[in-house]
């Protein structure tokens, strides 16, 4: 579908698909100082240090000093920029031919129209809601089709706009895709939200995704991109394989997505583990998880997956108490709760309402829901074991 096509189509009704999530947009801890420092001018209407910052980004990216993912990562934080709505609004207002500004307002509202949708599936929407939904990303593209005037390289407005088609049901636009790559061959992002929109849960296909990754593998993107894509595609085809309940299959492609990607992200092998263990297959689910303990012993899910394992179907207490245990000291709140049942209950280990009162604690810190109801229930057994004496 070309660009003509699509603005001719984005005004007519569609029906809304499953909410895309962002992508690799960083960790919380990389872009909070950032976040913050752009939050604190918007919320002070220093619109004038925005459109220096902003400036100077963009030449960078011009000049090739900062890449295409870089520039994204300045632009994604408005998807958290709730309640900031009318401050974007006065920004572009004084700047009404700002490209940072128009781009900021368009990513805000995709995210604005998403939260519309609460979670939910289409099909799960009210039609109130899928009318808000609707006229949410259309406002959207509005803006980020305007945004595409106002700089050399708006390879960004291009990537959203992918999103905004995905979102508004319209078939994968190769149109977007194209238009980003003209200005940047390397682009990374615009590419990822492409592969993501032809998986079979968005009318897309195997066929179209292996296609699109031996594209991507000839293609001008890094070699760390390259792998990337493919650490993504094996990804995707795991969670096709799971929504089609073929866990086997899930398995085995997590981790050719953990192998894809040298090993350095444990959660692909993590969600391999768990699509065995979905599958009644606990031998490899254990396979799996001894595997990843091993190369990533800080990650504190997998002990808890493993000791869950352990506990549900190879009726291990001991086993299972020591992962939990270890998952707990690296700060898991499911395994801290876990612990802490144990000790109140006297499961395996010997009943101690203090070691009990800790570990519940220490997940109830962390607004563990369950952790918090054991301490009311921990609470009561006190009270009625000293009225008793």
């Amino acid at each position: 579908m070309r660009i003509l096509q699509f603005l001719i189509f984005l005004f007519m009704t569609f029906s809304a698909s499953v909410a895309l999530a962002e992508s690799f947009q960083g960790t919380p801890s990389q872009d909070e100082n950032f976040r913050s420092d752009v939050f604190i001018k918007l919320t002070a209407q220093r619109y004038i240090d925005l459109e220096h910052q902003y400036a100077g980004f963009l030449e960078s990216y011009t000049k090739g000093k900062i890449s295409e993912e870089e520039l994204a990562s300045k632009f994604t934080i408005f998807s958290n920029a709730h309640g900031l709505e009318s401050r974007i609004d006065e920004w572009v207002k004084a700047y009404p031919k700002s490209y940072p500004a128009m781009l900021a307002r368009g990513v805000l509202r995709i995210s604005l129209a998403w939260s519309r949708r609460s979670g939910k599936f289409a099909e799960e929407v009210t039609e109130e809601q899928r009318q808000e939904f609707s006229a949410g990303l259309k406002l959207a593209a509005a803006d980020l089709l305007a945004s595409t005037k106002l700089y050399a390289k708006p390879v960004e407005s291009y990537r959203q706009l992918i999103k905004v088609s995905m979102g508004l049901g319209l078939d994968a636009d190769r149109g977007l895709l194209n238009e980003a790559l003209k200005l940047d061959p390397q682009a990374f992002y615009p590419r990822v939200e492409y592969q993501y929109s032809l998986t079979p849960k968005w009318g897309g296909s195997i066929p179209k995704m292996e296609a699109f990754l031996k594209e991507c593998q000839s293609s001008p993107l890094s070699a760390k991109n390259r792998a990337q894509i493919e650490v993504r595609h094996y990804t995707l085809l795991g969670e096709q394989d799971k929504f089609d309940k073929n866990y086997r299959k899930a398995s085995d492609d997590y981790l050719k997505a953990y192998r894809h990607g040298n090993g350095e992200d444990p959660e692909p092998l993590y969600w391999s583990g768990q699509s065995a263990f979905d599958g009644s297959f606990y031998e490899l689910a254990l396979q799996r998880l001894d595997e990843l303990i091993e190369a990533h012993p800080k990650y504190e899910y997998g002990y808890t997956k493993r000791g869950y394992l352990y506990e549900s179907h190879f009726k291990n207490d001991k086993k299972a108490f020591n992962d939990y245990l270890s998952a707990a000291e690296l700060g898991d709140s499911w395994a801290q709760n876990r612990i802490g049942w144990w000790y109140l209950t006297g499961k395996y280990v010997a009943q101690d309402y203090i070691l009990a009162e800790l570990y519940l604690r220490r997940a109830a810190a962390k607004n563990n829901k369950n952790a918090i109801t054991n301490l009311a229930y921990l609470d009561k057994l006190r009270k009625s074991t000293d009225s008793a004496r």
